[in-house]
């Protein structure tokens, strides 16, 4: 078995397989963490793959690969397509400043939800006159009222 690639796309990958299974060339893939990799069983087999392999790579999305899937006539490729997830995606791809920030808008909401906005926005919004300037948490905290569900889902998600 020779190691031909490893892609990070397994559907591209796959329209390879099934493209060099046209020209008689078969070609075993194996699932690697985020990443696909491309086995070859014929050592002969070699120059070819490489050869047409340099070409896929120029042009991926060719449509004599979506052909070349669609004329393999299998739909079991045996790929697994994860299931979109907001939470892990925004977990994984946020910083903790972030976290934060959207814990405490969320906090803010349900109290106003809770208690109502009018003792929140007593504690929280812009200072009304000059005997709160010195309160400095007012000159930021107003930035995490939301009044509604549209308008903090809408803010937590932009």
């Amino acid at each position: 078995m020779v190691r031909i690639i490893s892609l990070p796309n397994p559907r591209l990958a796959q329209a390879f397989i099934d493209y060099m299974a046209t020209q008689g060339v078969r070609l075993e893939l194996e699932v690697h963490n985020d990443e696909v990799v491309l086995w070859l069983a014929d050592d002969a087999q070699q120059a070819q793959v490489e050869q047409e392999l340099a070409r896929f790579l120029q042009e991926p999305l060719h449509p004599r690969y979506q052909a070349a899937s669609w004329h393999a006539g299998s739909t079991h490729s045996g790929l697994k397509y994860g299931s979109f997830s907001y939470l892990k995606s925004f977990t994984r791809q946020t910083g903790p400043l972030t976290v934060g920030i959207t814990a405490i808008c969320v906090v803010v909401y349900l109290l106003m939800l809770l208690l109502g906005d009018v003792a929140v926005m007593n504690w929280l919004a812009w200072p009304a006159d000059s005997s709160q300037y010195f309160q400095v948490w007012r000159w930021v905290s107003h930035a995490f009222l939301h009044f509604s569900a549209v308008h903090i889902i809408f803010n937590l998600m932009w």
